[in-house]
Protein backbone atom coordinates (compact mmCIF):
# COMPACT_ATOMS: atom_id res chain seq x y z
CA UNK A 1 0.00 0.00 0.00
CA UNK A 2 2.99 2.31 0.91
CA UNK A 3 4.13 2.12 -2.61
CA UNK A 4 0.78 2.93 -4.00
CA UNK A 5 0.86 5.88 -2.02
CA UNK A 6 4.44 6.98 -3.00
CA UNK A 7 3.42 6.28 -6.80
CA UNK A 8 0.20 8.87 -6.39
CA UNK A 9 2.32 11.37 -4.40
CA UNK A 10 4.84 11.84 -7.21
CA UNK A 11 1.81 11.39 -10.13
CA UNK A 12 0.00 13.97 -8.75
CA UNK A 13 3.42 15.94 -8.03
CA UNK A 14 4.25 15.86 -12.30
CA UNK A 15 1.03 16.55 -13.61
CA UNK A 16 0.68 19.78 -11.30
CA UNK A 17 4.00 20.75 -13.34
CA UNK A 18 2.61 19.37 -16.79
CA UNK A 19 -0.97 21.18 -16.46
CA UNK A 20 -0.58 23.99 -13.79
CA UNK A 21 3.41 25.01 -14.66
CA UNK A 22 3.48 24.07 -17.76
CA UNK A 23 5.36 26.32 -19.96
CA UNK A 24 2.55 27.90 -22.04
CA UNK A 25 -0.17 28.48 -18.86
CA UNK A 26 2.81 30.17 -17.10
CA UNK A 27 3.63 32.52 -19.78
CA UNK A 28 -0.24 33.34 -20.20
CA UNK A 29 -0.71 33.99 -16.77
CA UNK A 30 2.15 36.05 -16.33
CA UNK A 31 1.50 38.25 -19.42
CA UNK A 32 -2.07 38.75 -18.02
CA UNK A 33 -0.67 39.72 -14.77
CA UNK A 34 1.37 42.35 -16.67
CA UNK A 35 -1.27 43.58 -19.01
CA UNK A 36 -3.43 44.66 -15.41
CA UNK A 37 -0.90 46.22 -13.65
CA UNK A 38 0.63 47.86 -16.75
CA UNK A 39 -3.01 49.61 -17.45
CA UNK A 40 -3.22 50.31 -13.89
CA UNK A 41 -0.27 51.92 -13.67
CA UNK A 42 -1.46 53.94 -16.91
CA UNK A 43 -4.74 54.22 -16.34
CA UNK A 44 -5.62 52.84 -19.61
CA UNK A 45 -8.99 53.63 -20.48
CA UNK A 46 -12.10 51.17 -21.08
CA UNK A 47 -15.68 50.36 -19.56
CA UNK A 48 -17.21 49.70 -16.62
CA UNK A 49 -17.19 47.25 -14.78
CA UNK A 50 -13.45 47.07 -15.63
CA UNK A 51 -12.48 50.37 -15.24
CA UNK A 52 -13.73 50.46 -11.20
CA UNK A 53 -10.96 47.71 -11.40
CA UNK A 54 -8.20 49.58 -13.06
CA UNK A 55 -8.45 53.08 -12.12
CA UNK A 56 -9.15 52.73 -8.48
CA UNK A 57 -6.42 50.67 -8.25
CA UNK A 58 -7.87 48.57 -6.11
CA UNK A 59 -8.67 50.49 -2.86
CA UNK A 60 -11.92 50.56 -2.64
CA UNK A 61 -13.45 47.72 -4.65
CA UNK A 62 -16.22 46.12 -2.87
CA UNK A 63 -16.96 42.67 -3.27
CA UNK A 64 -20.29 43.21 -5.65
CA UNK A 65 -17.98 45.42 -8.16
CA UNK A 66 -15.00 42.62 -8.68
CA UNK A 67 -17.39 40.11 -8.71
CA UNK A 68 -19.37 42.40 -11.78
CA UNK A 69 -16.72 41.83 -13.25
CA UNK A 70 -15.41 38.98 -15.85
CA UNK A 71 -13.41 37.53 -17.97
CA UNK A 72 -15.29 38.63 -20.66
CA UNK A 73 -14.75 42.47 -19.51
CA UNK A 74 -11.26 41.30 -19.24
CA UNK A 75 -10.98 40.51 -22.72
CA UNK A 76 -12.74 43.45 -23.79
CA UNK A 77 -10.40 46.22 -22.36
CA UNK A 78 -6.88 43.56 -23.89
CA UNK A 79 -8.75 43.24 -27.42
CA UNK A 80 -9.00 47.81 -26.98
CA UNK A 81 -5.64 48.14 -25.34
CA UNK A 82 -3.98 46.41 -29.05
CA UNK A 83 -4.05 49.91 -30.17
CA UNK A 84 -3.28 51.62 -27.28
CA UNK A 85 -0.41 54.04 -27.87
CA UNK A 86 1.65 52.64 -24.79
CA UNK A 87 3.91 50.24 -26.27
CA UNK A 88 4.51 47.78 -23.81
CA UNK A 89 0.60 47.58 -22.91
CA UNK A 90 0.20 47.52 -26.84
CA UNK A 91 2.42 44.50 -27.49
CA UNK A 92 1.41 41.97 -24.56
CA UNK A 93 -2.50 42.71 -25.49
CA UNK A 94 -0.94 41.98 -29.07
CA UNK A 95 0.31 39.14 -27.98
CA UNK A 96 -2.32 37.37 -25.85
CA UNK A 97 -4.67 38.23 -28.71
CA UNK A 98 -2.63 36.73 -31.38
CA UNK A 99 -1.47 33.48 -29.30
CA UNK A 100 1.91 34.73 -29.41
CA UNK A 101 3.24 34.20 -26.50
CA UNK A 102 6.20 34.78 -24.20
CA UNK A 103 8.94 32.56 -24.44
CA UNK A 104 9.95 30.66 -21.43
CA UNK A 105 12.97 28.83 -20.08
CA UNK A 106 13.26 26.90 -17.11
CA UNK A 107 16.11 26.66 -15.56
CA UNK A 108 18.00 25.09 -12.27
CA UNK A 109 18.93 28.53 -10.22
CA UNK A 110 17.89 32.32 -10.63
CA UNK A 111 18.66 33.67 -13.74
CA UNK A 112 22.34 35.11 -14.52
CA UNK A 113 21.29 38.93 -15.02
CA UNK A 114 23.57 39.53 -17.26
CA UNK A 115 21.43 37.09 -19.76
CA UNK A 116 18.50 39.07 -18.84
CA UNK A 117 19.97 42.43 -19.38
CA UNK A 118 21.01 41.22 -22.55
CA UNK A 119 17.29 39.98 -23.69
CA UNK A 120 16.41 43.32 -22.79
CA UNK A 121 19.00 44.76 -24.99
CA UNK A 122 17.53 43.00 -27.67
CA UNK A 123 14.23 43.92 -27.20
CA UNK A 124 14.94 47.45 -26.66
CA UNK A 125 16.47 47.38 -30.66
CA UNK A 126 13.86 45.16 -32.21
CA UNK A 127 10.81 47.11 -30.58
CA UNK A 128 12.06 50.75 -29.32
CA UNK A 129 11.18 50.84 -26.01
CA UNK A 130 13.31 51.73 -23.09
CA UNK A 131 14.99 50.17 -20.61
CA UNK A 132 12.66 50.91 -17.47
CA UNK A 133 9.77 49.45 -20.26
CA UNK A 134 12.09 46.32 -21.17
CA UNK A 135 11.86 45.17 -17.96
CA UNK A 136 7.97 44.35 -18.48
CA UNK A 137 8.87 42.57 -21.64
CA UNK A 138 11.79 40.31 -20.13
CA UNK A 139 11.68 39.09 -16.52
CA UNK A 140 12.77 36.31 -14.34
CA UNK A 141 10.86 34.65 -11.41
CA UNK A 142 10.41 30.99 -10.13
CA UNK A 143 7.61 28.59 -9.90
CA UNK A 144 6.83 26.65 -7.07
CA UNK A 145 4.74 23.67 -6.06
CA UNK A 146 4.31 21.05 -2.71
CA UNK A 147 3.69 18.15 -3.40
CA UNK A 148 2.56 17.31 0.06
CA UNK A 149 2.12 19.62 3.09
CA UNK A 150 3.07 17.46 5.92
CA UNK A 151 2.00 20.07 8.35
CA UNK A 152 -2.11 20.45 7.04
CA UNK A 153 -2.59 17.55 4.88
CA UNK A 154 -2.37 14.17 6.72
CA UNK A 155 -2.36 10.54 4.34
CA UNK A 156 -2.70 7.63 7.44
CA UNK A 157 -1.39 4.58 6.77
CA UNK A 158 -3.29 1.39 7.84
CA UNK A 159 -1.07 -1.83 8.95
CA UNK A 160 -1.38 -5.52 7.97
CA UNK A 161 -0.89 -5.67 12.18
CA UNK A 162 -4.19 -2.75 12.61
CA UNK A 163 -2.46 0.20 14.02
CA UNK A 164 -2.60 2.92 11.89
CA UNK A 165 0.01 5.97 11.19
CA UNK A 166 0.64 8.90 9.82
CA UNK A 167 2.50 8.66 6.71
CA UNK A 168 5.23 11.10 7.96
CA UNK A 169 6.09 8.13 10.80
CA UNK A 170 6.63 5.53 7.90
CA UNK A 171 9.82 4.51 7.27
CA UNK A 172 9.78 5.29 3.76
CA UNK A 173 13.23 7.46 2.18
CA UNK A 174 11.64 8.18 -0.75
CA UNK A 175 8.19 9.74 0.73
CA UNK A 176 10.22 11.51 3.24
CA UNK A 177 13.02 12.59 0.89
CA UNK A 178 11.51 13.47 -2.56
CA UNK A 179 7.82 14.50 -1.65
CA UNK A 180 7.88 16.06 1.30
CA UNK A 181 9.71 19.78 -0.47
CA UNK A 182 8.74 22.86 -1.77
CA UNK A 183 10.22 22.07 -5.83
CA UNK A 184 11.22 25.10 -7.08
CA UNK A 185 12.16 25.97 -10.68
CA UNK A 186 13.47 29.24 -11.44
CA UNK A 187 12.77 30.82 -15.09
CA UNK A 188 12.88 34.00 -17.72
CA UNK A 189 9.89 34.97 -19.56
CA UNK A 190 10.33 37.40 -22.35
CA UNK A 191 8.87 38.61 -25.67
CA UNK A 192 9.56 36.07 -28.31
CA UNK A 193 12.40 37.93 -30.53
CA UNK A 194 12.07 37.33 -34.51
Amino acid sequence: GIYSIEKFLIARRLMYWQVYLHKTVLSAEQMLQRIIRRAKAIEAPCDEPLRTFIHNKGENITLEQFCNMDDYDVLMGIKKWQHHPDKVLSILCTGIINRKLFKVRYMPEPANPAILQGLREEIMQQTGVSAEDATWLAFDGVASSTTYNFEVDHIKIRFKDGRVSNITEVDNALINENVRGNVKKYYICSLRLG
